[in-house]
């Protein structure tokens, strides 16, 4: 018995914009174990599968990579050309052996991932094969679908609409801005708050969770913001973008669920951390009194509810934030392998183990601009050096969450006893990385 392991990105359909992350699907490393197929869109950084393995004790010579070189246009992704190139079926299936696959597991729920596995013979193997060969995907990880499902189980929303057209968007903006001041203009697949932008009657709004804060003053500035913004919002009126009201001073957290064939099952719970755009996370969801915890937990949970009706199978994680008055509301939810999985899932639960969540917390970050490093192996030599690498027998330091990126870096996390003291590790890491850190060759 083997698992098919599948390391792409976001569909083409949704999103145009990820040829650069080659080196981010490689985080599919965390979830191999023995006898695995992998198939990426570029070859695995051969220091970052040795470094997982040592981590998770998966042979890292059992597994297969499969890896054929990109077309001009596919960049570092598994386009959905790549997932049912002839030259790649048949390297997966010289690969598979003719072992069974017990299951399919890819990052994201592409309709061409179905495809391949019917080209394999192996479509029983995906969970939820008919809702992910029928495009299934897109409305998992849609924000104007996930508001359409959220209201109609009675999910807690912040007030507002999904924008079938402009005048819509225009009508919202204004009765929202006239009643709370802030409003936050969502696109309805871009992430990480790279989607997002704030419209004030105030000046002086920071925008956390958004590009930028607009000031406006009345109807006609917001009339004047949507002509010059309607066609980036829409991503050229393919899609529908979300306006809600933005609540200031609010906490964001996430609770993660798998959805089955038995039922919903709560998998990880965290903060998410944005300055403006997302830095960082905390794992497990810290310092939420249990009554909050619970809302955020169960409704995510009844929000899951339709999605397994219709045949959704897979991992889900719904956003919310919690507001200074301690009200929950949900923001958007994402039907894939998140940002979030690999590091509660495997360096959390395997890496860590039993402690994670109760003597042992996680603070992910993402790397900072200033900081600079010439690879993966270079990373890992100076953390070590300076005695922050993760340790297994005290369960702490830091450990790397990713390959490397010349751009962004070594994303890691820190495993310590509390978020205080992941911090004070995070300050440690300034003078390995930072401006004044020596070089070391790679």
């Amino acid at each position: 018995m083997t698992r098919l392991l599948i390391g792409n990105d976001f569909s083409e359909d949704v999103r145009t914009d990820r040829g650069w992350t080659g080196w981010w699907v490689q985080r599919l490393v965390w979830f191999a174990e023995d006898d695995d197929v992998l198939v990426l869109p570029t070859a695995p950084e051969e220091a970052f599968v040795r470094y997982v393995t040592s981590l998770t004790g998966t042979r890292p010579e059992s597994l297969r990579f499969v890896v054929l070189p990109a077309g001009p246009a596919d960049g570092g992704t598994l386009s959905a050309a790549r997932l049912v190139d002839e030259k790649l079926v048949a390297a997966t299936a010289k690969a598979i052996d003719g072992r069974e696959v017990e299951t399919v597991f890819a990052l994201w729920p592409d309709a061409a991932v179905a495809r391949l596995t019917r080209s394999l013979g192996i479509a029983t193997a995906l969970p939820g094969y008919g809702f992910v060969d029928q495009a299934g995907g897109t409305m998992v990880n849609s924000k104007s679908a996930f508001r359409t499902i959220a209201s109609g189980v009675g999910v807690p929303l912040p007030p507002g609409a999904v924008c079938t057209s402009r005048d819509v968007a225009e009508t919202t903006i204004v009765e929202l801005l006239n009643r709370y001041r802030q409003v936050i203009i969502k696109h309805d697949f871009l992430s990480g708050g790279h989607g997002n932008e704030i419209l004030s009657t105030e000046p002086g709004v920071r925008p956390i969770g958004a590009r930028r804060t607009v000031t406006v003053d009345g109807r006609p500035d917001v009339r004047a913001y949507l002509d010059d913004r309607w066609e980036w919002l829409t991503s050229g009126s393919r899609s529908r973008p979300v306006v809600e009201r933005y609540v200031r001073d609010s906490s964001a957290f996430f609770a993660e669920v798998s959805i089955t064939d038995e039922g919903i099952h709560t998998q990880g719970t965290g903060e998410l951390l944005s300055a403006p755009y997302a830095i960082g996370q905390v794992m497990p969801a810290l310092g939420l009194e249990p009554e909050v915890l619970d809302t955020l937990v169960s409704a995510t949970h009844r929000l899951c509810e339709p999605l397994r009706a219709m045949g959704y199978r897979g991992l889900l994680a719904a956003d919310a934030i919690v507001t200074p008055q301690r009200e929950v509301l949900f923001t958007e939810y994402n039907g894939r392998v998140t940002g979030s999985t690999h590091i509660y899932g495997r360096i959390g639960r395997k890496v860590v183990g039993d402690g994670y969540g109760t003597d042992r917390t996680i603070l992910e970050r993402v790397w900072p601009e200033d900081w600079s490093v010439p690879s993966f192996s270079a990373a890992l030599e100076r953390v070590t050096a300076a005695g922050l690498a993760y340790d297994p027998a005290t369960r702490a330091g830091v450990v790397f969450t990713n390959a490397f990126d010349n751009v962004k870096g070594v994303m890691y996390c820190i495993v310590m006893p509390t978020v205080d003291e992941a911090w004070q590790v995070e300050q440690s890491l300034k003078p390995v990385f930072g401006s004044d850190a020596g070089t070391v060759d790679a």
